[in-house]
């Protein structure tokens, strides 16, 4: 009869977790992920088939935890307000994943795009979606460019992990 394995996956993204913001990319093993959660590396492969793979899955649920706030209406803030939370979470997020984040390629040998380069047209779409949530109906509806124009922006300095909003902030407040 199998071994029932205990929260395996949520106990591998727990302790890779620890390891990166710990330690950095370069740590992050496997093998070592499967040895602190106690079981053989080939039955880690059955949860992240790889290392990035692995990596995606943490960062994914740590974006998930840091942008759950704007799913939801209550609390709706201005949308400069908006910008700038957004600049703070991107921010934040970049701190601790910037090294993976550039320079971890996706599907080794198959594509050549960074997860940055992957995932950012998504990224722009999300936040995207959050700004128009903030911006006036009617503001939205006759410039529809201005959601997606302002996502870019919050995306780009926001990953800058030694900028500050002061760099866009002049142009947000224009903007909005």
């Amino acid at each position: 009869m199998p071994k029932i394995l205990e929260n395996v996956r949520a106990r591998a993204i727990l302790n890779a977790r620890r390891i990166l913001t710990n330690e950095g990319y370069e740590a992050l093993t496997v093998r070592r992920v499967a040895a602190e959660v106690h079981i053989a590396p080939a039955t880690i492969y059955n949860y992240f088939p790889s290392k990035e793979d692995l990596m995606a899955c943490v960062m994914l649920e740590d974006w998930q935890q840091l942008t759950a706030r704007f799913d939801t209406d209550e609390n709706r803030l201005p949308a400069e307000e908006t910008v700038r939370v957004l600049y703070d979470t991107v921010q934040s997020f970049s701190r601790v994943y910037n090294d993976a984040w550039l320079h971890l390629r996706y599907e080794p040998g198959i594509r050549s795009d960074t997860m940055r380069q992957r995932f950012h047209p998504v990224l722009v779409e999300q936040l995207s979606r959050y700004i128009i949530k903030s911006m006036p109906a009617e503001q939205a509806g006759a410039e529809p460019w201005l959601a997606p124009f302002l996502a870019e922006l919050v995306l780009r300095f926001g990953a800058d992990v030694a900028g500050t909003y002061g760099k866009i902030e002049p142009a947000v407040a224009v903007l909005l």
